[in-house]
């Protein structure tokens, strides 16, 4: 029987002020608050189970309230995701502390490995095919985490997934080893769901026929003063990232371009930072972080791509009405030199 929520919050609070007992020697410690327990000079912070990648950026957004540079531990259950975390933290000053749980016991962790590059993954040739089908009908084509992608202001409308060779009947598009496959299958429709459902839908059109029409339906909702329809609230962060590398010039850059986000997105309807690269008038390479809302997986997405592309300074761009101080107080902690900077979003116009 699944514990009703008031009682699971007790039990995980319990476990929290157990551990922090055990990891301070018995000194007194306060009732915790939830997931949190701040002991007078620092926040303890036991990662949701449901959420655990979450509980950097909330745990930080929390030790805000007790001042800038209030330390912060948080604790997982899970070691895989404690490591990673251990990784995000070294970009991180201060650096908060990420422990295991290991018993009743808080164990330090080794940082997780970077990961992977991610390279091109469908046959020879399929890329300039791709290209040709997104922009001749005015999708815009991308490549990421080694998938081809095509999107209108910034809401995926196709992906190329991988085929099945027919005298096999074993998947062959998107081989890794770099020789030729199966041409990948085009799925048209936004959201995994809806792309199967086009699959079986599409009465005999061409990809290029099924894509002009999802493409036209996207456009029609997807516009300055669309409201709230879901075409025209999804994935906002990757459509302020499409402005700004149109027009670099309002990041005072010279030019930006997308790159692949921290880690690959699960769905359309959960936030996820949409980052992009430049340079500015210097010559310096910028990192520029797109989001919305406050998004508690910020800081973490901030810190991998930090590690991974290697600024000179980032920029976070928030729809103005998004710039906070507890973000800003967050985001200061990157050791790159970082600005929040709000932006005029087209939606908005």
């Amino acid at each position: 029987m699944a514990l009703d929520p008031e009682r699971r919050t007790a039990l995980r609070g319990a476990k929290l002020r157990a551990l922090v007992a055990e990891a301070t020697d018995g000194a007194s410690v306060p009732e915790p608050d939830g997931d949190h327990l701040f002991d007078g000079t620092r926040l303890w912070t036991l990662a949701s189970e449901d959420e655990p990648g979450s509980a950097l950026g909330v745990g930080l957004l929390r030790a805000g309230r007790h001042g800038d540079a209030t330390p912060l531990t948080v604790c997982f259950d899970n070691v895989s995701e404690a490591a990673l975390t251990a990784r995000w933290v070294t970009a991180l000053e201060p650096t908060p502390e990420v422990r295991h749980v290991d018993g009743r016991s808080l164990v330090t962790v080794a940082p997780a490995d970077a990961p992977n590059p991610t390279t091109d993954r469908s046959p020879d040739g399929f890329a300039v095919e791709f290209d040709d089908l997104c922009r001749g009908v005015g999708v815009e084509p991308i490549l990421e985490h080694g998938t081809w992608r095509g999107e209108v202001l910034g809401l995926e409308v196709v992906r190329a997934v991988d085929g099945i060779d027919p005298m096999t009947g074993e998947l062959e598009g998107g081989r890794s080893d770099g020789l030729s496959g199966a041409r990948p299958m085009i799925e048209v429709g936004v959201g995994r769901f809806d792309r199967e459902a086009g699959v079986l839908m599409r009465a005999g059109r061409s990809d290029a026929e099924a894509l002009a029409a999802a493409a036209d339906l996207v456009r029609a909702q997807r516009r300055p003063g669309a409201g709230a329809h879901p075409l025209a609230t999804l994935a906002r962060e990757r459509w302020m990232r499409r402005d700004l590398c149109a027009h670099p010039e309002l990041l005072d850059l010279v030019n930006l371009m997308p790159v692949d986000p921290a880690a690959e997105r699960l769905n359309l309807r959960d936030p996820a930072p949409a980052p992009a690269v430049g340079s500015d008038a210097d010559g310096g390479r910028v990192l520029v972080i797109c989001s919305v809302g406050v998004d508690p997986h910020l800081v973490s997405a901030a810190a991998e791509l930090a590690l991974r592309e290697v600024p000179d300074r980032v920029v976070v761009a928030l729809p103005t009405r998004d710039v906070m101080t507890p973000v800003e107080r967050v985001m200061a902690r990157l050791r790159v030199p970082t600005t929040v900077v709000g932006v005029a979003c087209s939606w908005d116009a």
